[in-house]
């Protein structure tokens, strides 16, 4: 099951919407993200029937004729202040004042995707409520450090552990009980002597299954007891 995100472009140049609609596309494609884009030419168009909750994140020009981007970014926290906000401008000090709307970031033009991609990332997570931290593996290709958001669930096989992640699996060297201790503090949870996973993306749980991003992992019988409550616990925002 893909991560879905409903992302807002406001800009008033076509040629600028259509940047950032391609660099949302890619960004998708290579972090298996469903975003769902929708483009305005200005802030009074993406005022004009805004609500609360309808977007994860706004992609916000500053300097737009009518409401510029810090007045749109102004009237719509007085409306939804979970949106995630990162404003797009020919100059930094132009974003400076993001503080007063609680702005993620700003990515600087001319846009490189490279740039895009990292502002995005760290926008995301914070649309997700979430800073994750950052662990290093030691995968059979070298040290590789990942962000624990994106590992759905570490698998035991063949004396190796496999980190089965948003962007594909990772061999690593390792022990299972070393790996549920150090994220354990992330929201992990040892389902089974061979698995471990991400709390927050188990699909569906029964008494002897989880389902956890598309692939259905078994549930041993030392570990049922506490599954359920650690997953209300993570469901409900709560520290584990």
């Amino acid at each position: 099951m893909l991560e879905a995100m409903r992302i807002a472009i406001a800009d008033d140049e076509t040629r600028m919407r259509e940047t950032l609609r391609d660099y949302c596309r890619r960004y998708g494609d290579e972090h298996a993200l469903e975003l769902d884009v929708d483009d305005f030419p200005s802030g009074d168009a993406l005022l004009s029937d805004y609500q609360r909750g309808r977007y994860d994140m706004l992609l916000l020009d500053v300097e737009m004729p009518g409401a510029d981007g810090l007045d749109t970014a102004r009237r719509i926290r007085a409306l939804d202040e979970d949106v995630t906000i990162v404003f797009v401008t020919n100059m930094a000090q132009y974003a400076i004042n993001g503080y007063e709307v609680a702005a993620a970031d700003y990515v600087l033009k001319p846009l490189s995707y490279y740039d895009f991609a990292l502002k995005f990332t760290k926008a995301r997570r914070l649309a997700h409520g979430r800073a994750d931290a950052v662990v290093a593996i030691d995968t059979v290709d070298g040290m590789r450090s990942v962000s624990v958001g994106d590992i759905h669930y570490v698998e035991v096989l063949d004396h190796y552990l496999l980190f089965h992640m948003v962007e594909g699996v990772h061999k690593a060297r390792g022990s299972i009980n070393g790996q549920a201790e150090a994220l354990a503090p992330h929201g992990f949870y040892r389902i089974h002597k061979s698995f471990l996973v991400n709390l927050r993306h188990i699909d569906t749980l029964t008494a002897s299954t989880v389902t956890c991003a598309g692939a259905t992992l078994p549930v041993g019988r030392t570990y049922k007891a506490g599954l359920m409550q650690a997953y209300l616990t993570a469901m409900s925002g709560r520290p584990l």
